[in-house]
């Protein structure tokens, strides 16, 4: 086995586990550790970032960079990492909203290579490499052909990190009344699955962190499409854009 088809496979094993725990906490419900401004914590993200990182560090020699715990000392800008969201769409988990996932990407520097995208809820397993395909549930995906942008769906949303000012708003909305359809997830992981997997076009936020979309950025690249990022704010935050390499976006 490849080293890239290991470490997809380590991914997998660690994101199901996590899905594992999450279940359990989504059905008796999760304490909250923290609440600020737009943003929310709960214990269910350091239950499940515990189980992945203990079976990455125990299995890979890869430094890591994770939404609870920060980076790893030897987390630099060269070479391969591993970027982890333990729960994605943690105010939709806080509200028994069944749009949620486990996200574990890897990155050959700021690139990302690999994703595993685990909607625990729903029983779906995304995940792919570059170069080796993608899949859904262990069948190939890809991203779709629609090409007309005024056919396509745009994935999008409002992270906590992005503005809200009224320039920045009206902008927005302009950006997506161009599109036959506008998704609002509450999770940016779930989002990208859904370009990889071809059942939307676009997927387009500002101020996102790194660890929601990095997963996702190399199913849509595995599965066919493209993706731009641009940084946007503080050190983990960009705008990020990806498509299915024949919507345009820009």
């Amino acid at each position: 086995m490849s080293s890239i088809a290991t470490d997809l496979a380590l991914a997998r094993e660690c994101a199901l586990a996590a899905g594992e725990l999450l279940c359990g906490e989504f059905h008796r419900g999760s304490s909250v550790n923290s609440a600020r401004g737009k943003d929310i914590k709960l214990a269910a993200d350091l239950l499940a970032e515990e189980a992945i990182l203990s079976r990455l560090r125990t299995h890979s020699p890869h430094p890591i960079l994770s939404e609870e715990a920060g980076e790893d000392a030897g987390f630099g800008a060269a070479g391969l990492r591993w970027v982890v969201d333990p729960l994605d769409g943690t105010y939709n988990f806080s509200r028994r909203l069944p749009l949620c996932c486990v996200s574990i990407g890897l990155c050959d520097g700021d690139r990302p290579v690999l994703g595993v995208i685990h909607d625990f809820l729903g029983g779906v397993t995304y995940a792919g490499a570059i170069g080796l395909g993608a899949t859904r549930n262990g069948e190939p995906m890809s991203v779709s052909t629609v090409a007309d942008r005024a056919a396509a769906v745009i994935c999008t949303g409002f992270p906590s990190g992005r503005s809200y000012d009224d320039a920045s708003l009206l902008a927005f909305v302009r950006k997506t009344q161009q599109y036959k359809k506008v998704r609002l997830l509450g999770s940016a992981a779930l989002s990208l699955a859904l370009v990889a997997a071809g059942h939307a076009e676009v997927y387009h936020e500002e101020g996102i962190n790194f660890w929601d979309v990095a997963a996702g950025l190399a199913l849509v690249a595995a599965a066919g499409g493209t993706f731009q990022t641009r940084a946007a704010g503080g050190r983990w935050q960009f705008e990020v854009i990806a498509t299915n390499g024949r919507v345009s976006a820009s």
